[in-house]
């Protein structure tokens, strides 16, 4: 049953991830290290969002419960990032306005996530007592965040399939 969950689980972000390339290929990337300034998010309700995001937001997350879709600025497009739960599991996506899915989120079990990875999550963190797992597909590369607590402080790590933590955030 857990195997079946996960293939599903895989099937899921493999499809979101061809959408997701697609439309890394279609909006131009910022020059590597360039610094702009970004307005802070705002949250927004559905009907303000632009019809083709709206389309989109509706298609991910049907049959599921949309929590807050947060509109912001980046690299001088307007992206919107939506949270959503959908079959109990926590998702979220960053859809630019033209309705382009530019990064999927779900949560997954932590014994799902590689090996490699939670190896070095542990490392980190210390053990493996209170760690979540979420699975990130952006610009077709599959990454993983884990949550958990170093010390006494919440923070989220994101890591490569092979390991390598990338980011680190303070909760």
């Amino acid at each position: 049953m857990s195997r079946c969950v996960f293939q599903i689980i895989v099937a899921v972000i493999l499809i979101v991830g061809v959408t997701g390339c697609c439309g890394a290929c279609k909006r131009g990337e910022k020059a590597e290290g360039a610094e702009t300034k970004e307005a802070p998010a705002q949250q927004v309700s559905l009907s303000q969002v632009p019809e083709p995001a709206r389309a989109a937001i509706e298609k991910v997350t049907a049959g599921g419960k949309i929590k807050k879709i947060e509109k912001a600025e980046e690299g001088g497009k307007t992206i919107y990032d939506v949270e959503a739960t959908l079959r109990d599991r926590d998702v979220e996506y960053d859809i630019a306005a033209d309705g382009t899915i530019l990064t999927s989120e779900q949560a997954v079990p932590y014994t799902s996530v590689p090996l490699v990875v939670r190896n070095a999550a542990e490392k980190y963190f210390g053990s493996a007592t209170g760690l979540k797992g979420f699975v990130e597909l952006e610009e077709g590369k599959t990454f993983y965040e884990i949550s958990g607590k170093k010390g006494k402080t919440p923070m989220t790590i994101k890591l490569t399939d092979t390991g390598q933590i990338i980011e680190e955030e303070k909760e």
